[in-house]
């Protein structure tokens, strides 16, 4: 891992544990895994050499700053979300804040299962199920969301303003929307959550293909979510938009459909699925306050960052950034609009 080294004594402690097994002579492997900006993640394999025959096991390792997201998975341990998230199989405290979590290791069905649109489909109707029974103010810890994400907002500006024009092209166009989206942040984020008949609800407030999978369990093709870091009280719109958007970057078929796939969202809410004004502005307000909230800002370190130099894949890297930063840029030209 690359911040936290793993301690191979609490990990067979926690697995003799949990599986009943004496570890004497067993096989534990600890090997990185691709994880958010905040954590280190890790996959751990292990042969159980206890009992009749040895067994072999894999969980996922999370190093995270606080317990906080260790209660959100307990939540969702009581929630219709237990169907569609990594079980947590247990939590130990590394120093005075970060802790250690082991989550269920999801086997993905299909790597990039997206351009069946059926699949993405199944994602919003999981999402509605999620939305529509947890209510405002469940057992979460507390969050200052709206003030954090205003931070970045304005952190997202100042970055876009030092930035030379030619590193990221759209910019030059958006700048103006983007100095608005940001002044109008807080009061079009409170009509946002006023926003009837959705209201709020628990989000799971990262829903992108990355924190997405298919897996086959009995038999069935069902989507699973991870990364419940980020779920708090907000929009059900912005875990909707979130995933469209983000999902129509990489897949043309996603994005033909999208007004077809939040039609279905509202269905499986059993709302009416008409796209009414009001609606509309809301979703493009939930997806501006996405895109400012750390994708923006995000990409647009990723396209300025010099000391990448200009080969090979840093070059590709940050070409890439400024493709997916004019990407929320429009984003943020649509709320605009429809702010004014």
């Amino acid at each position: 891992m690359t911040r936290v080294a793993l301690d191979l004594a609490a990990v067979a402690a926690f697995l003799a544990a949990r599986h009943g097994a004496a570890l004497g002579g067993a096989v534990i492997d600890i090997r990185p895994l691709q994880g958010g900006l905040c954590s280190d993640v890790a996959l751990i394999t292990a042969r159980l050499r206890g009992g009749a025959r040895p067994r072999r096991v894999a969980l996922v390792a999370k190093v995270v700053d606080d317990a906080r997201e260790a209660v959100v998975y307990r939540r969702l341990s009581t929630s219709v979300a237990r169907r569609f998230s990594p079980e947590l199989l247990g939590a130990q405290r590394l120093g005075r804040r970060r802790w250690l979590l082991y989550l269920e290791r999801i086997v993905p069905a299909h790597p990039w299962p997206w351009t069946d649109s059926a699949h993405t489909a199944r994602v919003l109707e999981q999402l509605a199920r999620f939305h529509g029974e947890t209510a405002p103010g469940a057992a979460l810890p507390a969050w200052d969301y709206e003030a954090e994400s205003l931070a970045a907002a304005r952190g997202a500006l100042s970055l876009a303003e030092r930035l030379p024009r030619g590193e990221v092209p759209a910019l030059a166009r958006a700048m103006p929307a983007l100095r608005r989206v940001v002044a109008a942040l807080p009061a079009m984020r409170r009509q946002l959550l006023a926003f009837q008949p959705l209201g709020t609800a628990v989000i799971h407030g990262d829903v992108h293909p990355g924190n997405v999978m298919v897996r086959r369990r009995d038999g069935v093709v069902e989507p699973v979510l991870l990364d419940w870091a980020r779920a708090r009280v907000g929009s059900p719109l912005e875990d909707v938009s979130s995933w469209l958007q983000a999902l129509g970057y990489w897949e043309p078929e996603a994005r033909r459909r999208h007004d077809t796939l939040l039609a279905g969202y509202l269905a499986a809410r059993g709302l009416a699925p008409a796209l009414t004004r009001p609606l509309r502005d809301a979703y493009w307000f939930a997806a501006a306050s996405n895109a400012l909230a750390g994708a923006l800002g995000y990409h647009l370190s990723i396209a300025s960052d010099s000391s990448a130099g200009q080969p090979g894949a840093a070059s590709d890297a940050r070409a890439a950034a400024a493709r997916n930063a004019a990407d929320w840029l429009r984003v943020i030209r649509r709320a605009d609009a429809r702010w004014r």
